[in-house]
């Protein structure tokens, strides 16, 4: 099953979408994080779309360095 994501540059601006394979077990969209399409742009955030099979975005933020 493939699941949308939507990129961001870290700066915050949009950079594109892509289909990322959904992978087994999962069962909230922060399990996306576990899918071998995940990357960032320039380290920016990625926001998982809300869609089957879940009915609510997540948004993984921009890492912050301390």
């Amino acid at each position: 099953m493939k699941i949308m994501a939507t990129l961001f540059k870290e700066s915050g601006k949009y950079y594109t979408e892509e289909p990322w394979e959904c992978p087994e077990g999962a069962i909230g969209p922060w399990d996306m994080l576990k899918s071998k399409d995940f990357r960032r742009i320039d380290n920016g955030a990625v926001l998982i779309e809300a869609q089957e099979p879940w009915g609510y975005p997540h948004l993984f933020p921009t890492p912050r360095h301390l």
